[in-house]
């Protein structure tokens, strides 16, 4: 069984001083009909990246409009990053190849997370190349899936492009961040633009004005303390 990320709980009402109410409301307007519907996200790592990020504010906030959302990451170890890293630079242009090697490991450890994967889901959404080959190795099922990837892969090294485009073949949608991230050749008939958005409850994102002031007061009080040794 692939591992599942704990991402904790949050309530999509609490964004309604940020968006506003009735864009709220109008979200869970648009959720009603999925509710119950059980969604995948798959990737490689629960820490350490743009994807991660997102999904740990996404998940919970599906939960909460009742959608039955999971988070998996794939197992793997420090000779498949390897390959996927090299994949990944290769997707942004890196004129480095992959070598026959390579794309043993790369299948050999997409075969072991096939195997791993255990549930039945409504839809499946895999990001980024690491987890891309589940698809043909797991076999579709009833599912929809979709390749979300995050990256410019518009001038992708063809070698590298032609290793992973064959595992494109039946997902059911692929997204972009932006269209000129597309590759024209695209496996997939429906490709869609989806921008990532921010969470404006995520820490990082938390006015610095607002830190400062908090850090200035407890800086005060610090200083009020009475010294030791006296």
């Amino acid at each position: 069984m692939l591992e599942t990320v704990e991402v904790g709980t949050q309530r999509i009402g609490s964004y309604e001083a940020s968006a506003g109410a009735e864009y709220v409301a109008q979200l869970r307007k648009v959720a009603a009909p999925l509710r119950g519907t059980r969604v995948l996200h798959a990737n490689a790592t629960p820490y350490g990246g743009g994807v991660a990020e997102i999904l740990r504010s996404e998940i919970p906030l599906l939960r909460d409009l009742g959608i039955a959302a999971d988070w998996k990451i794939i197992t793997s170890d420090k000779e498949f990053f390897t390959v996927t890293k090299a994949i990944y630079n290769g997707l942004q242009g890196a004129e480095r190849e992959l070598a026959p090697a390579e794309q043993e490991t790369y299948l050999t450890y997409s075969t072991r997370n096939a195997a791993l994967f255990e549930e039945e889901y409504d839809l499946i959404v895999v990001h980024e190349p690491q987890p891309l080959a589940l698809l043909r190795l797991h076999g579709k099922d009833a599912a929809k899936w979709i390749w979300r990837c995050h990256i410019d892969t518009s001038e992708s090294n063809p070698q590298v492009w032609g290793f992973l485009q064959p595992y494109l073949v039946g997902y059911d949608a692929s997204v972009f961040t932006l269209g000129s991230f597309a590759p024209p050749d695209v496996p997939v008939e429906c490709v869609e633009i989806i921008p990532p958005a921010m969470d404006p409850q995520s820490p990082k994102n938390v006015e610095l004005c607002f830190l400062y002031s908090r850090l200035s007061s407890f800086s005060i009080k610090l200083a009020a303390l009475p010294r030791w040794p006296p």
